[in-house]
């Protein structure tokens, strides 16, 4: 009889592997949220619902190994098993089959593979965004000094010179080096520390919302949808909102707002088993800014968060890196994908024990 009652499960919904509990005669006893999340079923009416998901070639499979690993009494691992749905989706998973004779029962432990690739893609990202932020940062030191001299050379001469050839000219010349001085003040200071405290993220997306269209005279499709059950978030809500506004708004530049049917989508979601920064967190907000524009150039992709990166003839190129830099200070991510008529923007932000708390005791 398996002792279930005596292992501290709840530690084991905080891990990124898919674990599944089984008796000895394979019925269910525990599935923990990211073993939920990733598709297997649990149903108390039905004791070997763990299998529900699988196709019938995969679950013949799995019991095969199951068997083994009863009668050997030891751990039995299958790097890269090919584990099919009954839907005929698949993946690649690393599957560890264990007998516990402590507890008198069998553990299934699910590793995706797919997740280790994102945690090296996450990690790569991650170094080559520094790199650029850092060498941006250089040259921009670089350049701080030139622009002084050039202006304060052009005030000398504007003191001197009055004619209206001259004035205008001048005048250019010291207006362009406020304005490339700007730029360069911009890149060189770094993010507020933030002011740590708990907000409400959808009373940010909902602040979002309005001073996005407040800056859009026409009927824009803004289109808003949330998942009301997302605790609140530990952070800094007016830097939270300067971030997503940056993003909003470089979406309403790519896509043609007079064009029937164009259109913004602001989500929140709860999202399980994802990579942020090199590292795997159980349980995420994830934030999607998607709209239907004609999407990011392939040429560009790599380089949209570096500072001074844009497609756009007056753009700054600065808003997406300003918008990395607030929400890394946070300790989340943001990612993208790009295809014509779909372009998605994801902010990832981890959930602590803490903040789950209220929503599992809700």
């Amino acid at each position: 009889m398996a002792n279930i009652e005596k292992l501290d499960t709840s530690l084991l919904n905080h891990l990124t592997t898919e674990i599944i509990i089984l008796d000895s005669s394979l019925n269910l006893l525990w599935i923990n949220d990211s073993a939920l999340a990733n598709g297997w079923t649990k149903d108390s009416k039905d004791p070997s619902s763990y299998s529900n998901f699988l196709s019938l070639d995969t679950e013949r499979e799995v019991k095969r190994i199951i068997g083994m690993a009863l009668k050997d009494r030891k751990s039995i691992t299958k790097r890269d098993f090919e584990l099919i749905s009954n839907n005929k989706s698949s993946r690649e998973v690393d599957l560890t089959v264990s007998f516990s004779p402590t507890y008198e029962c069998i553990i299934l432990e699910v590793m995706s593979v797919d997740n280790l690739n994102k945690i090296i893609d996450s990690s790569k990202m991650v170094s080559s965004q520094k790199i650029a932020a850092n060498l941006a940062r250089t040259l921009a030191h670089e350049v701080k000094n030139p622009l002084s001299g050039i202006k304060g050379s052009a005030q000398l001469l504007s003191s001197k010179w009055k004619d209206a050839f001259s004035t205008k000219f001048l005048k250019i010349i010291i207006d362009e080096t406020d304005r490339l001085n700007s730029l360069v003040s911009k890149i060189l200071t770094p993010p507020k520390k933030p002011n740590l405290e708990p907000f409400n993220i959808h009373s940010a997306l909902e602040r979002v919302h309005s001073l996005a269209l407040a800056e859009q005279d026409k009927n824009f499709n803004l289109i808003r949808d949330y998942d009301p059950s997302i605790p609140d978030i530990e952070g800094d809500e007016n830097l939270f909102i300067h971030a997503i506004l940056n993003i909003v708004k470089n979406a309403m530049q790519a896509v043609d707002v007079e064009k029937e049917g164009s259109s913004i989508t602001l989500s929140s979601r709860i999202s399980y088993s994802q990579p942020i920064n090199g590292k795997v967190f159980s349980t995420v907000c994830q934030i999607d800014i998607t709209d239907n524009g004609p999407g990011i150039p392939n040429e560009i992709q790599e380089q949209v968060f570096f500072p001074m990166m844009s497609t756009k003839e007056d753009g700054s190129g600065l808003g997406l890196s300003i918008a990395q830099d607030i929400i890394r200070i946070h300790g989340g991510s943001i990612s993208f994908s790009s295809k014509p008529e779909k372009t998605v923007f994801s902010i990832l932000l981890p959930m602590s024990a803490v903040q789950l708390k209220g929503v599992v005791n809700a």
